[in-house]
This record gives C-alpha cells, structure tokens and sequence, in this order.
C-alpha cells in the first residue's frame, strides 16, 4: 500500500513526539490517547465477531487460518503478560501506566462505566466531555465497523494501529522515567510489548489477514485501502488536536 507511506511519514515525524518537556505533558497526551488504545481493540473484536463464530451452538466458519490469526492477535492483546506474568489485556496495562505516571483515568473510567451500564456509543461521548479531536477519531472507527466489511476493517486495524508511536517517544519516556524515580516503569513495558508483538509478530499477521480477506478481488483490494489512508488520516487529525490541546511545540 504506498499510497498511504506519505500519511505514515507525517504521524511518525509528528511534533507531539518533538515537543514533550515534562511528565506533565506525557500525562496530558495519555489522557486522550487512552481512547485510541480502547477504540483499537473494538476493531479487533470486530474482526473475531466477522471472522470466527462466537455464537452458541458453535459451527466452523470461513477459513481455519484466518480464525487463527484473528484468535492469535486477540490472545497477545486481550490477554497479555504483565512484567509479573499475570494476564492483562494492552487496554488494562495502559491504565496501570496512567495511574502510575498520575495521568487521570476520570473521563475513560466514566466512559466505560456508562457502556457497561447499556448505554450507547454517542450518549457515553457525550457524558465524557471529550474534545472533537478525540470524540471524531472513536466515531470513525466505529464508522467502519458499521460499515460491516471485514477487509476494511482489517485494513484499518493493520496500518492504523499502535506501531505508529516511533523509537523517539520511547527514548522521551525512558528519560522521563529516570527523572521521576521509576513512575513510568508500567508505561515502558506496555511500549516495549507493542514494538515486540506489533512490530515484529502482529503487524505481519495484520497484513496476512488483509490479503487474505481482500483476494484477488480488486474492488476489495480499493476499498481496504481507503480505507486504510482514512484510518491514517483520522489519526493524524487526533494527532493534531491533542497537540494544539496541550501546547506542544517543538524544542528548539
């Protein structure tokens, strides 16, 4: 997919990585953030729901291998392995990262509590305050889990995903980390797994799927990578907001 290398380039070398100063800051992007790692494992279940049964009685569906990447992804990121080597899942590691470093939980925790409570996608954004920034970025990945079709879907989870925060924003929180007496020791361990499984396990796997579901069927192949870009495009616009939010500048 070149078409969407430009779109990469620009988040990679974004200016929220540049200007970070002060755990203050880092506290201020994790609570935005927060969001998209939720949102991202929404698309990942989405394509567990369309690609395996989960209905009772249970039946064989669609292709063994597809049903097999899907259920290996979702194990590495519904159900990790902390530094202790209990299980959690990416979501809850990154919450424990929050707490540590003294970023709120508030709007997320409320978030959630509402949809566990029954209500609605647009009525629990709503109650969370969120800025436009945010609130528009959840809104387009559930636009395309609406949409219903797996190989966008799959497009949108592989190339949108997490592997998007580069080397720089790890060497910032390694520093920070030292300068704060271990606080962020949680949120180094949750950006060390995404590098180990994104990067090296899961991306590839992510990639699998897409072809896989798209075929030698061109129309697919299109629309996987639109929607591709549009998943790109909607973070670099989330980017954007939670920069002008929290004053971000690069240092010069």
């Amino acid at each position: 997919m070149n078409s969407i290398l430009p779109l990469r380039q620009a988040l990679l070398g974004h200016r929220l990585y540049v200007g970070f100063n002060n755990l203050e800051q880092l506290q201020k992007f994790m609570e935005h953030h927060v969001f998209a790692v939720w949102d991202f494992m929404s698309l990942l279940k989405a394509l567990q729901r369309g690609i395996t049964c989960v209905e009772v009685p249970w039946v064989p569906v669609g292709e063994a291998r597809l049903r097999r990447l899907v259920n290996e992804i979702v194990l590495g990121e519904e159900s990790d392995l902390n530094e202790n080597g209990e299980a959690i899942s990416h979501f809850e590691l990154y919450l424990q990262a929050m707490r540590e470093t003294g970023a709120s939980t508030q709007r997320i925790e409320r978030f959630l509590a509402d949809l566990r409570s029954g209500a609605g996608l647009e009525t629990a954004l709503a109650a969370s305050g969120l800025p436009e920034c945010v609130s528009g970025f959840v809104r387009h990945t559930f636009g395309i889990i609406a949409r219903g079709k797996l190989h966008e879907i799959a497009a949108a989870f592989t190339y949108g995903r997490e592997d998007l925060i580069p080397e720089m924003f790890g060497a910032m929180v390694a520093n920070l980390d030292q300068e704060n007496s271990g606080r962020l020791a949680t949120l180094r361990y949750y950006l060390q797994r995404h590098i180990e499984l994104d990067g090296d396990h899961h991306g590839a796997m992510g990639q699998e799927m897409v072809k896989l579901l798209c075929g030698q069927d061109s129309k697919k192949q299109e629309e996987a990578e639109i929607a591709a870009r549009e998943a790109l495009q909607a973070r670099l616009t989330l980017w954007d907001g939670i920069a002008d939010l929290t004053e971000f500048r690069p240092v010069s």
